[in-house]
């Protein structure tokens, strides 16, 4: 690893805003990932500029990926584990959505997913 990169330059400098993780990034403020994703990280939605983690979080609630009522992060991640590989096998088996529909090509190869 050259001398020049990123995790060698920041093994020994905090975020300046958490003060809880070890810096990534070094300009033009000394952060983590996190905080600087909190400053920076946006898109623009209707002409507006949106902080990133909102846009994401709409579009978890949207699909029902949201933390629900109660749960924890563990049983989130374990829920957001099994979906992942839910959609996986439907992807993968070509279903276009959770209520099974399915496109299956014809046998003489017309058509198809």
């Amino acid at each position: 690893m050259s001398s020049n990169s990123t995790s060698e330059q920041t093994s020994n400098l905090w975020c300046s805003d958490c003060e809880k993780k070890r810096a990534t990034q070094l300009h033009p403020y000394i952060l983590c990932d996190s905080c600087h994703a909190d400053r920076y990280s946006m898109q623009k939605m209707d002409g507006k500029l949106v902080p990133f983690r909102e846009v994401l979080k709409d579009s978890l609630k949207r699909q029902g990926l949201w933390f629900k009522d109660g749960e924890t992060r563990g049983e989130w991640h374990k829920r957001m584990e099994v979906e992942g590989r839910g959609a996986l096998r439907r992807f993968a088996s070509g279903k276009t959505s959770k209520v099974g529909v399915h496109k299956e090509a014809s046998r003489d190869g017309e058509g198809g997913a």
